[in-house]
């Protein structure tokens, strides 16, 4: 019989074993993850749920496949557990809101309000335990800027994080107390913001939330005539924010020729500008190359141009799997 040190020893080097192989296997899944390979991620570590069921970076790291996949409510259930695990890891709390909000716009609306609430409190958390990244202030603002009062929103909080915010970057406080305005439609605090600071008068975001503005009230020459100044600034190719703003002026021009049946030459050339500019891994949060398809054959179908209509609505109706496209697709009379 074995001395019990020997054995003690040997149960050691099976534990330490162990513990290698599952930090190895979290620094393969958190490489997946940098590399965006979702499924791959997901095959890896899902197996493995009792294995890691105490570890926050594992559900963190899981939840991320999921939202990857477009799997919210696994992804919101994940990543409510890294968070709860891990409380004091504002990234756990961030992903975890955004998980949450994901959650509230695919469920019926009795269910919609406590994932908003949810949201609310992870982004609220984050904030707070990093308070100087504007990431997570921003996501704060957002949710009370978007939100209704009943879900949790609270224009007047989104001001007071715009307020905090221009202390540690003063154009993205601006930018952000410009959305309040523009959200409260107070277009006397919008223009006097806009007119009292040189750093936005040269920026398009000014441009384009009129433009949003107008939309809304449907008067869509002065909404074009909005986005077209956005799109005639001189801005800086690397400031990503900008260029993504600039970029939307020209896909909601097109848009404003459409809705609006107007200046419809000018609108073609936005889409088409648009569609020839997008970068859908950089700009994620553009429309996508299906409504830009879209909206440029409902302006080719106002102009009588039946055959370059058919050409973009044929082989996107085969391939889409938004139904909202697919939708507007069969209003269509081709």
């Amino acid at each position: 019989m074995r001395p019990i040190s020997t054995l003690l020893f040997g149960a050691a080097l099976c534990w330490s074993g162990i513990g290698l192989a599952a930090a190895s296997s979290l620094e393969q899944a958190s490489a997946l993850l940098e590399q965006e390979d979702y499924q791959q991620l997901h095959m890896l570590l899902e197996p493995a749920q009792r294995q890691y069921r105490r570890d926050a970076s594992y559900w963190y790291l899981l939840g991320r496949a999921a939202m990857g996949l477009s799997d919210t409510a696994a992804a919101e259930k994940h990543l409510k557990k890294a968070a709860e695990l891990q409380s004091d890891r504002a990234e756990y709390q961030f992903w975890y809101g955004q998980s949450s909000c994901n959650q509230a716009q695919n469920v019926n609306m009795l269910r919609a309000r406590g994932f908003a609430i949810r949201c609310r409190d992870a982004f609220a958390a984050a904030a707070t335990l990093e308070p100087e990244n504007l990431t997570y202030q921003r996501a704060l603002a957002q949710f009370h800027i978007q939100a209704p009062s009943i879900a949790g929103g609270d224009k007047k909080e989104a001001l007071l994080i715009a307020q905090r915010l221009r202390q540690l970057d003063a154009l993205q406080g601006e930018l952000l107390e410009l959305e309040v305005h523009a959200a409260n439609q107070d277009l006397a605090a919008f223009d006097a913001l806009v007119g009292g600071s040189e750093l936005l008068q040269t920026r398009p975001e000014p441009f384009v939330l009129r433009g949003f503005y107008q939309q809304q009230q449907d008067a869509h020459e002065q909404a074009i005539a909005e986005f077209e100044q956005a799109t005639q600034l001189s801005i800086d190719p690397d400031d990503k924010t900008a260029v993504a703003q600039v970029l939307m002026a020209w896909y909601q021009l097109g848009r404003s020729a459409v809705v609006g049946k107007t200046q419809l030459d000018k609108g073609i050339a936005a889409l088409q500008h648009y569609r020839s500019q997008l970068d859908t891994e950089q700009f994620a949060s553009l429309p996508d190359m299906g409504w830009a398809d879209l909206r440029l054959a409902q302006l080719y179908l106002l102009q009588e141009e039946t055959e370059l209509a058919r050409a973009l609505l044929e082989p996107l109706k085969a391939s889409s799997q938004d139904q909202r496209i697919l939708a507007e697709i069969n209003k269509l009379s081709l």
